[in-house]
């Protein structure tokens, strides 16, 4: 289907679009919210700064497609593939991404806030100052992610995978990591006040100038020399279950 096809039906009203083929086209600016777009092919399409809060892309496929700017608030990209593209700046609040195939995804300074990213593969994207918030990411792959400067305040991040994943200066304060990997991590003037980290695995993760204070660390795998690392441990529960004074 061509743009102008498109155009002509969405505004004769059909909203069903499932399975169509799109890939490679020009579509900035355009307006498709609430469309169905299951199983449809959106590789290398440009969407810039496009309308498609509320669609449908259970399974679709958008692998390098570019998405700056773009509302997809609400959106449904379970199962979907968007490996390469770039969601820079779009707004992904409340939207389902839970299985999502995103490695090397780019999301600068993207809205991810009350989204759903459950089981999500995001290993290698640069998420630089992204805003995921209140997040879901349970099991998330987001192994040598670039998390620099994220919002990963209240997330949800139990049993994630952040081996080697880059989360200088983030604010992960409350997060939940609760079995979480983060073997290697770098987190170097990250806030972890008041975050969940039992049974995580830290081993050899980057502590400089982190916040600890009133972090559980209760059963994690980090060294003595590692959480001596940060700057705040006011009531930090070390692994073996005491607390740090200050």
């Amino acid at each position: 289907m061509d743009k102008q096809e498109l155009i002509r039906q969405y505004e004769a009203g059909n909203r069903d679009f499932r399975s169509v083929d799109l890939g490679g086209l020009n579509l900035n600016g355009i307006d498709l919210s609430q469309a169905n777009f299951l199983r449809a092919n959106l590789s290398k399409v440009r969407l810039f700064e496009a309308n498609l809060a509320g669609c449908n892309l259970q399974e679709a496929k958008l692998d390098k497609a570019d998405l700056t700017g773009a509302d997809l608030s609400q959106a449904n990209f379970t199962w979907s593939r968007l490996v390469g593209a770039n969601l820079s700046r779009a707004d992904l609040s409340l939207a389902a991404l839970s299985e999502a195939k995103m490695s090397r995804a780019r999301f600068f300074e993207t809205n991810l806030s009350h989204a759903n990213l459950d089981w999500a593969d995001l290993s290698w994207a640069k998420m630089y100052e992204a805003d995921l918030s209140w997040v879901h990411m349970k099991g998330a792959n987001l192994s040598r992610a670039r998390l620099f400067a994220a919002n990963l305040s209240e997330s949800i991040l139990t049993e994630a995978d952040l081996e080697s994943a880059d989360l200088s200066n983030a604010d992960l304060r409350e997060a939940h990591l609760s079995f979480s990997n983060l073997e290697k991590a770098v987190l170097r003037q990250a806030n972890l006040k008041g975050a969940d980290l039992r049974q995580a695995n830290l081993t050899q993760a980057d502590l400089s100038g982190a916040k600890l204070s009133w972090a559980n660390l209760t059963g994690a795998k980090i060294t003595k020399a590692q959480w001596k690392q940060a700057s705040d441990l006011e009531g930090v529960i070390l692994p073996d279950g005491s607390t740090t004074t200050g």
